[in-house]
Parts: C-alpha cells; structure tokens; sequence
C-alpha cells in the first residue's frame, strides 16, 4: 500500500504544480481573494494591487510563498503541494488582472533591481528609494539614534546592510540588560496601552525567563506590526514571539 501511495502523493502534487495558474487561484487562492479576507486583496482590485506591488514583484512572491506573520497569509496559502514557480504563476495571474497602470509595473521593477526583500526595512522605505533618511525613522528613538554609529558609508542615511547591523546591535542590547520578568510585562503592557486605537483589552502577555510571548486578538495585521516595533525595544527581553493575530484569521482556523 505504501508504494503505491508514493507514486499517487508525487502525481498529485505534479499535477497542483501544472495547473493553470488561473485554475489554481479558483481551487486555492478565491476563497480568500475574492472577498478580501483579513485584508487580503481582491482579484481585479486596482488600488489594492497598485500598493502591494510597490516594493517588488520579488516581495509578493516571498509574501506567497513563504507567508506573512499575524495574516491569513500562510506559506504557499496552505497548500505545500504548489511549487515556486505555480505559486509565482498564480501571483502573476492576479498582478495582471488587475490591469494596473504602467508606472505601477515600472515603479515595482525599480525596487526589484535594488534587490531588497527585508520586509522590515521596505515598511520604512517610504519614498522606496532604498535608502531610509532620518525622517522616514524619527519615530523611532532608537534607531534615529543609531544610524550616526551604523552609517558605515557616511552618506546620512542607511542601506539595508546598515539597517539590518543596527536592528542586530539594538537586539543585543535589549537582550544583555537585566529585568525582572514580571517589570518586563509591565513595561510591555504599558507601551501597548500607549498605542494609539489599539485594541488592549484582550491581549496576553507572559514572560519567562526574559522570553515574551504576547497573544490576542487584533482588528488589523498592521496593529500586530505596530505592537511588535514597540515591543521589541523594550530592555530586558531575551526573544519575542508574537502571537497575536487578526479576528479574521480566528474565524478561519
């Protein structure tokens, strides 16, 4: 029985990989695009496909295939039997049923050629230029006062190597200070609570041994992101991990 269904699972998971690409966003991708769950962006949504293509055609296909955290995204949409490449093709079906705009198709294949994909640095990248400038990161203390120290090439601004040797330094700082575990979830709560329209009142937090874990339910996938760059300069914490996830996504599971 087992080596027969060997050869059944590798067919099947062939035959997922060679579907058309728009037969494959009908079987596994509609239920969640059509309607636009959690966020997600309708099929022939202009606007919606305008922004998420933004950052890159290569950022939406990382999105597909390897997830977006506290989202309905999941890796491949749940479907691990799809390939790379059908989950790409599938991607490029919905891109081009949006009809966008040719600056929207330039613009995205500009950041391509930058070869960014740490999804950190582009929610910051606001004018995605590949460079973040003292103002597109005055909201956060920490990091406008690191990027003196880190700007190795000394232009006023930080590259995604740059950004990404501060975020490291400023984690090993966070982790090396001392802090009684139950002042840590104090203090987190405390920054949570100052979070402007930020549903508080239903979400967990728990620390052991420097380890965080805050969990919850969000109205929006952005509420999470929100809470985690507050998070995650809090002094004392060892590791994060970040449950919260929007209402949609509960109903779903």
């Amino acid at each position: 029985m087992q080596t027969l269904l060997l050869p059944l699972l590798f067919f099947a998971a062939t035959a997922a990989s060679a579907a058309a690409p728009q037969a494959l966003y009908a079987e596994r991708c509609a239920h969640c695009h059509t309607p636009g769950i959690s966020g997600a962006p309708k099929l022939g949504d202009s606007t919606a496909w305008t922004k998420r293509i933004r950052p890159g055609m290569n950022l939406l296909y990382q999105a597909a295939i390897e997830g977006v955290p506290n989202t309905t995204m999941a890796p491949r949409g749940g479907h691990r039997e799809i390939s790379d490449a059908g989950i790409r093709a599938v991607v490029d079906f919905m891109v081009a049923a949006a009809a966008l705009p040719s600056s929207a198709l330039a613009n995205a294949k500009r950041y391509d050629a930058l070869g960014i994909t740490d999804r950190e640095f582009i929610n910051l990248d606001a004018n995605f230029d590949g460079l973040l400038t003292p103002e597109e990161i005055r909201h956060d203390p920490a990091l406008a006062r690191g990027l003196a120290r880190f700007d190795r090439d000394g232009d006023g601004r930080l590259n995604p190597a740059e950004y990404r040797a501060l975020e490291t330094q400023l984690d090993i700082e966070r982790a090396a200070v001392t802090v009684d575990d139950a002042q840590i979830a104090a203090n987190v709560r405390e920054a949570l609570g100052a979070l402007a329209n930020f549903p508080n009142k239903n979400i967990k937090v728990e620390v052991a041994a420097g380890k965080l874990t805050v969990s919850g339910v969000v109205d929006h996938a952005a509420d999470a992101q929100r809470a985690n760059r507050v998070i995650r300069r809090i002094a004392g914490i060892k590791a994060i991990d970040n449950r919260l996830v929007t209402g949609e996504l509960l109903g779903w599971d």
